[in-house]
């Protein structure tokens, strides 16, 4: 492929004087072939020169029209496609992408059936997004039992999808395949799996993308090609999926984070960084499971504790060392002073700005740097010691949901990228001081729905329930376990033993073949003098929402 086709650049105006109406929206040369052009002709589009007008003003969203459900599927095609240029493209990440979204991805597409396809699915579901609560929690492992379409916009998407997925794979069986464009479907691809909720598929995609990276041919043009364009959104993706699977497959050639010792060029360079760190800090969590699988660290071998001791010591230098050279970026001193005004002044200062991705950025590295000083001490209390980092976290969240809302004030149903879900699932879960747990607990609800892999409205549920069971007991009913019911509670600060220290929500069927949520988690507990590990696990929903949640 060649760089012309990849180059980052403004998309040009939709319309043109003449040719089809397909072609004028793909962004191709039509032929102008009577009736039919060869271009629709060649790929299966129906043609047709009617004039249609998809020039808007500058600024101002596209109509909605309601009549579009009653026109040709070709006309909803079309629409889908407007609505991403003008909506799902600006939404799906920050400033920093735009050049994907709308440039690598947009200029693929005019040539690029697949890609169109895959397009036009993405942008139905993002207008459209199908509902994900609770059931998103097992989906992870139970993709067989996703719902029947929802509406007939989802048929449209799932049809489309389908579409781009056949010719893909038709394109690789043949042989005849752009790596490139295999890859750019395989993000789009994964996003429209998050977007229904679909977890494991969005995992699995990402498995193969970056496996088909690590293949590709050293130092061509097309590989210098992947590392500027697709290299750090792979990267970014795969420290999502370390985080849910524990280690992922990170492609071979990406671009190296510039050495911690020198000073950030940009916030790209400073994101990919925080990035790696992150990515790191995760495995050593997996490696420091160990500890917390224990009642104290006089269990552990002195060997294995002072391997990780030198671990930890080194991943909270390096992420001291990213936040001294974060800090003095020019951008950073500006957010900082402006972050010194009242909270709704500096939420307006902060919309449309690099502000919003500096405080994501900020919000991730405090969650590491807190998850890192505290892993390899068992006792929960030692969260205690970290409440001003987390009332930090809270403090720049309302700069990030400012730079992620769209113009009527609301939120995306998904952002690409790991956003203020994960920070304030940390916050929630570790963090006792009811107050901050709450207030945490609001602004997740403020967040766009899906970030990333990440569905937040579903993990306010789950941490609705951890709070609940933490500080009332778990003979609750089903009531308290909600999060309207959580917040209008005062709270309290649970005890030592009462803490949860390690937690999974997993599929549960019941006798009657009906899957539901399972959440299985642990705490400490001192019983006759003696530590010990108490296991439980509380199956949802209920039968009943006045009848008392067992402990199995």
């Amino acid at each position: 492929m060649s760089a012309d086709m990849i180059q980052k650049g403004r998309i040009g105006s939709l319309k043109s004087r003449t040719g089809c109406k397909t072609c004028k929206i793909r962004r191709v040369k039509c032929g102008e072939e009577k009736p039919r052009c060869l271009r629709c002709a060649s790929t299966g589009r129906q043609c047709d020169y009617a004039t249609v007008n998809l020039s808007l003003s500058r600024g101002q969203p596209p109509r909605v029209h309601r009549g579009l459900s009653t026109v040709s599927p070709v006309h909803r095609e079309r629409r889908a496609f407007e609505y991403y240029f003008f909506h799902a493209a600006p939404s799906l990440s920050d400033a920093l992408d735009l050049g994907f979204w709308r440039g690598t991805v947009l200029q693929i597409c005019g040539h690029e059936p697949a890609v169109w396809d895959a397009i036009a699915a993405l942008s139905t579901f993002y207008e459209h997004p199908p509902s994900v609560g609770w059931p998103g929690l097992y989906r992870i492992q139970h993709t067989d039992r996703l719902p029947p379409p929802q509406s007939r916009n989802h048929r449209d998407a799932l049809t489309w999808y389908t579409r781009s997925l056949r010719k893909i794979q038709q394109q690789i069986q043949r042989g005849i395949a752009d790596l490139t464009v295999v890859l750019v479907s395989c993000v789009l691809f994964m996003c429209i799996e998050s977007l229904q909720g679909n977890i494991k598929a969005a995992l699995a995609l990402y498995h193969q993308g970056a496996q088909l990276m690590n293949g590709a041919s050293a130092d061509t043009r097309e590989t210098s090609l992947l590392k500027a364009t697709l290299a750090p959104v792979f990267v970014r993706v795969g420290t999502l999926v370390t985080i849910f699977d524990g280690v992922a497959p990170l492609p071979d050639r990406l671009p190296s984070p510039r050495t911690l010792e020198s000073r950030f060029s940009s916030l790209p360079d400073a994101r990919i960084t925080l990035y790696s760190l992150v990515t790191d800090w995760k495995i050593f969590d997996c490696d420091s499971v160990v500890v917390h699988q224990q009642k104290s660290t006089t269990f552990i071998s002195p060997d294995t504790l002072r391997r990780l001791q030198t671990r930890q010591q080194a991943l909270e230098g390096g992420l001291l060392a990213w936040h001294r050279r974060f800090c003095g970026m020019d951008a950073v001193v500006q957010y900082n002073k402006s972050s010194s005004l009242m909270s709704e002044d500096a939420a307006a200062i902060h919309a449309g700005s690099p502000s919003g991705i500096i405080a994501i950025l900020l919000m991730t590295y405090l969650s590491a740097l807190i998850l890192t000083r505290t892993a390899l001490t068992p006792a929960e209390t030692v969260y205690d010691a970290h409440e001003t980092d987390f009332a930090k976290i809270l403090a720049h969240a309302p700069a990030a949901l400012a730079s992620t809302a769209v113009d009527n004030g609301y939120q995306p149903p998904f952002v690409f990228d790991m956003g203020i879900g994960l920070p304030l699932f940390i916050t929630i879960l570790k963090c006792r001081s009811p107050t901050i747990r709450r207030q945490a607990l609001r602004l997740l609800g403020q967040a766009p729905a899906i970030q990333g892999m990440y569905i937040c409205h579903s993990a306010a549920g789950l941490l609705a329930l951890v709070v609940a069971i933490e500080e009332r007991g778990p003979s609750c009913s089903q009531e308290d376990l909600s999060v309207a019911s959580l917040l209008e509670r005062v709270g309290r600060v649970p005890r030592d033993g009462e803490r949860i220290f390690a937690l999974r929500a997993a599929p549960w069927s019941s006798a009657g073949g009906e899957t539901c949520t399972a959440l299985q988690y642990s705490r400490r507990e001192c019983i006759n003098g003696k530590m010990a590990v108490i296991d439980e696990m509380i199956v949802l929903p209920a039968s009943s929402p006045w009848k008392k949640l067992t402990i199995l």
